[in-house]
Order: C-alpha cells, then sequence, then structure tokens
C-alpha cells in the first residue's frame, strides 16, 4: 500500500541541476531560489524553473558617425567582456543574481547581449561628445576610464559587471584621423629626431664629460700614486736609516768589545811571554849551572882517567917484562932439558 503511494509521492515534482557557469531560478509556492552548481526539486504545477548564464559575455560596440566635442564626426569601436555579478569566486553573490534574473530571466541570451550593447553603445557615444579627436587619438586610456564610470553604475543597476573594456579602432570619413596621424607621425618622427639628436648630444657630452672625469681621475690616481710612493720611499729611507744607525750602533758595541777582548789577549800574551821569558832565562841558569857542574865533574874525570892511565901504562910496562922474564927463564928451562 506504501509503494504506490511513494511513487505518486516521488512522481509530483522534477529534479534539475544546474552548471557552475549558470543559475537555475525555482519559482512558486515556495518562494524564489537560486541554484549555481547543484540540483533542485520543481513540483508540478506549483513551481517552474529558469536559467541564467553566468559566463562571460563578449560584445563588440561600434559607434558609427558619433560627434565629438568639436563636431567632427567619427566611427569607434571597441569590445567589452560582461558577465552576471555572481560573487567573487569565493562567495556566492544570491541577491546579485535575482537582481539579473527580475530584468533577464525568461529571455534568450541574444535577446540578453542586445540589451547590455544598447547600454553599452550609448554611454560610449556620450562619452565620445566630451572630448576632441586629438584627445580620443592620443589618450584612449583615458576615454576608457570614463566609459567604465559611466557605465559601471547602469550595469550593476541591472546585475551585470563590466570585466573589461578596450578601444579597438577610431576612424572617420573625411581623413580627419589620417591627417591627425600623419601630423603625429612627423611630429613624432621629428620628435625622433631632435630626440636622437639630442641623444647623440647628451651622449657625446656623457662621453667627453666621462673621458674628462677619467682623465681627471687618472690624473689624481696617479697624483696619489705618486705620492704613495714618495712616502713609501720616504719611510724605506728612514727605515734603511734607523737600520744602519742601529747597525752602526751594533757594530762601535762589537768592535769596542773586539777591541777590548784584542786588548785583554794582547796584555795576557804578553805576561806569558813574560813568563816564558823567565822561564826560559831561569832554565838557562839552570842548564848553565849544570853544564858547570858536568864540566868540573869531566874534568875531576879527565883527571882520574889520567892518572889511572898513567898507572895503568906503568903496571902494563911491569906485566911486559915480568912476561918477558917468565918467557926467558921458560925458554931457558927448555934448553937445559935438551
Amino acid at each position: 500500500t506504501n509503494a504506490p503511494n511513494a511513487r505518486a509521492r516521488t512522481s509530483m515534482f522534477n529534479i534539475v541541476t544546474a552548471a557552475p557557469n549558470e543559475a537555475v531560478i525555482v519559482s512558486g509556492f515556495r518562494g524564489q531560489r537560486v541554484v549555481i552548481g547543484g540540483c533542485a526539486s520543481v513540483f508540478w504545477c506549483v513551481e517552474t524553473h529558469d536559467r541564467l548564464y553566468l559566463d562571460l559575455m563578449t560584445l563588440s560596440i561600434k559607434s558609427v558617425e558619433a560627434e565629438t566635442a568639436k563636431g567632427v564626426r567619427i566611427s569607434l569601436s571597441s569590445t567589452a567582456q560582461i558577465k552576471i555579478m555572481s560573487g567573487d569566486g569565493n562567495k556566492i553573490d544570491y541577491d546579485k543574481v535575482k537582481l539579473a534574473a527580475t530584468h533577464f530571466l525568461g529571455k534568450k541570451r541574444a535577446e540578453i547581449q542586445d540589451a547590455v550593447h544598447r547600454t553599452m553603445e550609448g554611454h560610449q557615444r556620450q562619452v565620445i561628445g566630451t572630448l576632441t579627436v586629438e584627445e580620443l587619438y592620443k589618450d584612449r586610456a583615458s576615454f576608457s576610464e570614463r566609459v567604465k564610470e559611466l557605465v559601471d553604475p547602469d550595469l550593476l543597476g541591472m546585475g551585470f559587471q563590466l570585466v573589461s573594456y578596450t578601444v579597438t579602432e577610431v576612424d572617420d570619413r573625411e581623413g580627419y584621423i589620417t591627417a591627425l596621424g600623419a601630423t603625429q607621425t612627423a611630429s613624432v618622427k621629428r620628435e625622433a629626431e631632435e630626440g636622437k639628436a639630442k641623444n647623440e648630444s647628451q651622449a657625446r657630452i656623457i662621453v667627453a664629460k666621462a673621458k674628462a672625469e677619467a682623465q681627471i681621475a687618472e690624473a689624481e690616481a696617479k697624483r696619489a700614486s705618486s705620492v704613495r710612493a714618495n712616502e713609501f720611499a720616504a719611510s724605506e729611507a728612514e727605515s734603511m736609516r734607523d737600520l744602519q744607525m742601529k747597525q752602526q750602533g751594533f757594530q762601535k758595541e762589537v768592535n769596542e768589545a773586539t777591541a777590548k777582548a784584542e786588548a785583554a789577549i794582547r796584555i795576557e800574551t804578553a805576561i806569558q811571554n813574560q813568563k816564558v821569558v823567565k822561564q826560559q832565562t831561569m832554565q838557562k841558569v839552570e842548564e848553565a849551572e849544570v853544564m858547570l857542574q858536568v864540566t868540573e865533574r869531566e874534568m875531576e874525570r879527565a883527571k882520574a882517567e889520567a892518572e889511572g892511565a898513567s898507572g895503568a901504562k906503568l903496571i902494563e910496562q911491569k906485566n911486559n917484562a915480568e912476561s918477558r922474564r917468565v918467557a926467558a927463564e921458560a925458554e931457558a928451562y927448555e934448553k937445559q932439558q935438551l
């Protein structure tokens, strides 16, 4: 029993889905609901739904034969990027979407673009009427800013926002802009030539100034280098002088010490020589005394030897005589035996 009732309850509404770049507006007995990037239920007969596209719309806006401040008629083309104000990407602004739905819900995309295009073209033409051709030609950015200032309140009132606006072309049938362009071109060329000449002149001046400054700097550097070299030479000479003076002082001390040492050596040598001479003299005296003693002893020995030789000779003569006597006696005895 419950199954047929459940099927009846579920078949009383439809499920609708919305992509991230579109809004589904559900209206009916439950009020108005906006669904972006989600889904919603729509009851039959008592609720309805429509879609609003939230993606960018690119509009080509052309103001033909628009009159400038000085009465010159021009044609101006621009490109605008417009979208429904649905939030800043982090938070969805449902009130802005509902505001856009109030004006454009149920309309085709082309109808919405046409309505916004008319608003844009009207403000574009209005701003053209406040400026001269020269101002438009020279400063398109300023023109774009003034158009944005005028069109933003109207677009906000419709739930839209102007994402970008760019002037693409400015032209006229009378050749005014062409002449202005030629004049501007000639002026630019003249200014370019003047600028080039001025720049070249300034470059030459800068180069000459740089060379002069370089020469001055070089001279200053040379002078400073010469001063430093002289200071170094003076310092070196002073250092050498101090060194030589110290060396001379050291040498003087060495010479004095050497002289003292040599004098002490000479004195000691003289003393030693005196001692040697004295010793030698004493030795000679002693030698003389010894020689004297030797001479005396020699004389005594010679005397004794002389006396001994004389006695020996007498003994020898006596012995010889005795020998002859014995020999004579022996010979005599032999003869007696015969």
